[in-house]
């Protein structure tokens, strides 16, 4: 994609100006010698959709370097290419939350055009979900601050993962009016549910869905319920006795943590990050369930 900005960092400079080479066109490539000439560069001309570097530098290596990635610039998607010997330290740099995935060399051209896009594609919606949230601190909304639509759901259907559709949240839902003032509702947006089924498939889709459902469950307590709202939308209903914009931190914090399901495809094994987009909405505010709905973004909701 021709104007999402990536830089490639190496101590080769054989190696940065192939990746230049072969990836004219695709996207705007920028390069840097080492992991100090990376930071600068980011500091600089900052920030890129992705960063990609390589494990095997003098003076600061990929893991390290992409670690400082983080600290500067959180919402880059950190990769990292590496040879047979590294992956290992790849596999130990991915699980400290350090990158996003790794790639191993050589890499065919192919590759790591798919890589960078599913890369750009988390940058868009980690931009996307900040700016919900910069939205979502004011409480008080007015209808005319939304953009409203029909967000009625699907027709029933089973959940490959094991969940309770939108016939019973709607049940559910209708029974809290009234009921807890402190109960609230999420609507979560799978960002990369669309791509993973373009790609490579609906049951690699699903494995992803089930995948991500367990790393919404992590911080739930008993009582919370979760609902498959639609194909690649999980709906949330939770009572806290905080208010919507503390719940949307605490909750921001929870899925902004590192999570990534691995999929297999063709014997390759590939490192996907769990991505999501949420909105928050209490669940006083409303008076019936439709008007509930209503109030929710259309750009997170209704865009199934």
């Amino acid at each position: 994609m021709i104007g999402d900005r990536v830089l490639f960092v190496d101590d080769e400079l054989s190696a940065l100006r192939g990746y230049q080479r072969v990836l004219h066109g695709e996207f705007s490539v920028s390069t840097a010698m080492g992991g100090e000439q990376g930071l600068a560069a980011i500091q600089a001309n900052g920030p890129y959709s992705v960063v990609i570097s390589d494990m095997r530098m003098p003076g600061m290596n990929g893991a390290e370097f992409l670690a400082r990635v983080r600290e500067k610039a959180p919402h880059t998607v950190r990769m990292m290419l590496t040879g047979y010997a590294d992956i290992q330290s790849a596999i130990q740099a991915v699980n400290q939350g350090n990158i996003f995935r790794y790639l191993t060399k050589p890499c065919e051209k192919a590759e790591l055009v798919k890589a960078i896009n599913l890369g750009v594609e988390m940058y868009r919606s980690a931009m996307t979900e900040k700016e919900i949230l910069k939205k979502a601190e004011l409480i008080g909304r007015s209808q005319s601050d939304w953009d409203t639509v029909d967000v009625q759901p699907q027709e029933e259907f089973k959940s490959p993962a094991g969940l309770p559709g939108p016939a019973q949240a709607r049940d559910y839902l209708g029974s809290q009016f009234g009921a807890d003032f402190r109960c609230h509702v999420v609507m979560f947006k799978l960002t990369l549910f669309k791509t993973i089924e373009e790609r490579y498939g609906s049951e690699a889709a699903v494995d992803y869905l089930k995948s991500a459902v367990g790393f919404l469950r992590q911080p739930l307590r008993p009582e919370d319920r979760l609902f498959h709202w639609s194909r690649d939308v999980i709906m949330l209903i939770l009572s806290r006795q905080l208010s919507p914009h503390a719940l949307r931190q605490e909750i921001a914090r929870q899925t902004s943590g590192p999570h990534q399901h691995i999929l297999e495809v063709d014997g390759k094994r590939i490192m996907f990050g769990i991505a999501t987009t949420f909105d928050l909405l209490p669940l006083a505010q409303f008076s019936n369930v439709d008007g509930l709905l209503q109030a929710f973004d259309a750009k997170l909701v209704a865009k199934i």
